[in-house]
């Protein structure tokens, strides 16, 4: 059976996969779990990309941007 084109993997592909090749050299525990996360979360990177980051960064600056209320102001209420 002949494969279609292969595409070439990201470097944050690449990353995740070196992360989870070092998980599993290692015994179970925090060690391995953390590797196993990096590796989660840099797929996710690949896979949202920027348009995410931009989006949840203009969302926390919209926010930072709105006024407070005061907070003795709905203490007295």
């Amino acid at each position: 059976m002949e494969r279609g084109m292969e595409r070439k993997l990201s470097a944050l592909e690449l990353q995740a996969a070196d992360a989870l090749r070092r998980a599993r050299r290692l015994p179970v525990g925090p060690h391995r779990n953390d590797l196993r996360q990096l590796a989660m979360g840099l797929l996710w990177l690949h896979r949202h990309g920027m348009v995410e980051l931009v989006k949840d960064r203009t969302a926390f600056e919209h926010s930072i941007d709105q006024p407070h209320h005061d907070v003795r102001a709905v203490l007295r209420r």
